[in-house]
């Protein structure tokens, strides 16, 4: 080849500034660069399988198909070739020194515009081209146009000029040439390659071959080609789902759930994901990181997309596959993206429409999985999402009136007559909750309190006010009145002797006043109480009791709220008590019934030697 036949042309413009933005910031991770080259050669195939339906001599002899991917720590090279349907002279200065111009992409215009659509090209030759000099200092691209047999060598540094030239191929396609970067040599691993592949190109529809140049091995089949969630349900065996299951999700139960299904419209997408029987050791950490792997036609392209799935839903594996997204967006460019978010609307109702369905007909089976994984859905009422109304009917609570966890809806059917709201009593400590004095009086008359358990309850509830026409009302802060709902004792009532709260009460609540006036709030007659003496309850407009432990333990700074001292009349320890304040020191006595307060309260302590030792003075003197 003569030097007179070589051609040196300058990149458009604007080719210049967009390689140095793809090889330094474009991409996060620079392994990127072998996705996009065998989705172009993939792409080329496609090109040309299509075109041999109405031009059979495009195929000749060379029937198969195929993606060749070499490597030489010797040269210092990888090459990437394909047998598709290759590029002619204009068609490399078009596709390789023109920005955002694409035979591929044209092509599939075309068939967009004939309304064709039985061809399935995944690639373009632009952008994603260029991530090649994010390793390599210098690219040939050698191509042998299928229908015309021209040969051509496109050359460059992918800096400002490239070169193209005559040349010889022997067979159809286009093969790449990267000279590597000193520092790319990481690259010249076989078993690096192979890993990148099967990663992002497991799926890829034709066969890719991997060749250590350097090695007297065989060239390696490195991919699978047919994916899973392409093929028809009814071809799938219940063991494929599963062996898929296990490999994607790192979980080794049976899937609880298999959801597989291909969404049609203004966008469309593919997607299979699965309900797992048991919790993830992950589920809990911090990051919250979802475990769904984007692809797009058939293309890996993140695990880390935080937009595919609510976070909520973080616990389901699986994979979401659409052809509406650009084949060459980077991770970063998938925030914010409108079509990302419409798919992960798509699918989170999807997914909350079939535990839905376990809901209604396979209950045991529902409660096994609320147990592990209603407190993370939960975490959806928390956010500000479209979502409340499908994930509040799902909620399962323990409760004050049977063993079974019921929901809102059974909940509201076991409501006492002229009950206006729905009673809760939030902390994470089940045993507190069964044995707290705030329970009686709902205990008493059959009155249902829902338990609410998980931490995650005390945040949910300030963000969703009611279900239906009830508002939620906890029973551990502000007034409660429940003297006109509920089952009435009438021989409780008779066998009183009086319903009057007497002098001596008054003066007990004073004293308490008085004493207690830098530690509490308030000093009220009970109306919950029917056993035990005295509580402790936060304000109704107050940080509920429980949300102001669990901030404390998170070390959260919270407001110094006073609390609300409630007295039970009728309890004959208040009862005695008030007889003999004459006797008795108002303060150690004051001291000891907010002590008390606190122990049925759940609270420690600062002091208990004190507290004992007033107890005594009490008990002697009384």
């Amino acid at each position: 080849m003569t030097e007179k036949t070589k051609e040196n042309l300058s990149f458009q413009a604007e080719v210049s500034k967009l390689l140095d933005l793809v090889a330094n910031s474009l991409y996060s991770e620079r392994e990127i660069f072998l996705r996009e080259l065998i989705s172009n050669s993939a792409d080329a195939c496609e090109k040309l399988r299509y075109q041999s339906l109405s031009k059979a001599n495009l195929m000749k002899d060379e029937k198969e198909l195929k993606i060749n991917v070499r490597l030489s720590k010797k040269k210092n090279i990888i090459e990437i070739e394909d047998n598709g349907i290759g590029m002619n002279k204009k068609e490399l200065i078009e596709n390789l020194g023109t920005i955002a111009r694409s035979g591929t992409s044209k092509f599939i215009e075309n068939m967009k515009n004939k309304k064709e659509n039985d061809v399935s090209a995944i690639g373009q030759f632009g952008v994603g081209f260029y991530s090649s000099y994010m390793v390599a200092e210098k690219v040939d691209v050698l191509s042998k146009d299928a229908e015309s047999n021209d040969s051509n060598l496109w050359s460059s540094n992918g800096k400002e000029n490239y070169s193209i030239e005559k040349s010889h191929k022997e067979k159809r396609g286009t093969c790449i040439t990267l000279n590597l970067k000193k520092n790319a040599d990481e690259f010249l691993d076989s078993f690096r390659l192979k890993s990148i592949i099967t990663k992002y190109s497991n799926y890829i529809p034709f066969p890719i071959y991997l060749k250590d140049l350097d090695s007297k091995e065989k060239e390696e089949k490195v991919n699978e080609g047919s994916p899973l969630w392409l093929k028809d349900k009814k071809d799938i065996k219940k063991e494929d789902y599963k062996q898929f299951y296990n490999n994607i999700s790192f979980n080794f139960d049976d899937p609880l759930k298999t959801i597989h299904f291909n969404a049609e419209g203004v966008i469309s997408y593919r997607a299979l994901v699965y309900l797992p029987t048991n919790q993830p050791m992950d589920l809990f950490n911090a990051e919250r990181k979802n475990k769904i792997k984007l692809y797009v036609q058939k293309v890996f392209i993140t695990d880390d997309c935080e937009e595919i799935i609510p976070n909520w839903l973080r616990f389901v594996p699986g994979i979401v596959d659409s052809q509406d997204i650009s084949l060459n967006i980077s991770r970063e460019m998938l925030q914010n993206n409108p079509i990302i978010s419409k798919i992960k609307k798509g699918l989170a109702n999807k997914i909350l429409g079939e535990i839905e369905t376990i809901a209604k007909k396979e209950n045991e089976k529902f409660i096994t999985f609320w147990d592990n994984f209603g407190p993370v859905i939960k975490e959806g009422l928390y956010e500000f999402n479209d979502h409340h109304d499908k994930i509040l009917p799902l909620l399962r609570f323990e409760n004050s009136i049977n063993d079974n966890k019921i929901s809102l809806d059974e909940y509201v059917k076991l409501m006492s007559k002229d009950q206006k709201e729905i009673f809760y009593f939030s902390n994470t400590d089940k045993e507190h909750i069964k044995n707290s004095p705030q329970l009686e009086v709902f205990i008493e008359k059959k009155i249902p309190v829902l338990f609410m358990t998980d931490a995650v309850d005390e945040f949910w509830i300030q963000n969703i006010n009611k279900f239906k026409e009830f508002d939620f009302k906890s029973i551990t802060k502000g007034k409660i009145d429940v003297s006109s709902i509920g089952e009435k004792n009438d021989s409780k009532d008779k066998n009183d002797k009086s319903n009057k709260i007497d002098n001596n009460i008054n003066d007990l609540i004073n004293i308490l006043k008085n004493e207690l006036k830098d530690s509490i709030s308030n000093v009220v007659v009970s109306e919950r109480l029917t056993k035990s003496p005295i509580l402790l309850i936060a304000e109704e407009t107050s940080m509920d009791i429980n949300m102001e432990k669990l901030m404390k333990i998170h070390n959260q700074k919270t407001p110094l709220a006073k609390k609300i001292l409630e007295v039970n009349p009728k309890h004959p320890m208040i009862l005695n008590l008030s007889a003999n304040l004459t006797k008795i020191d108002h303060k150690k006595l004051s001291n000891v019934l907010l002590d008390h307060a606190n122990i049925l309260d759940g609270n420690v302590l600062s002091n208990p030697s004190e507290y004992l030792e007033n107890l005594t003075q009490l008990f002697i003197k009384s």
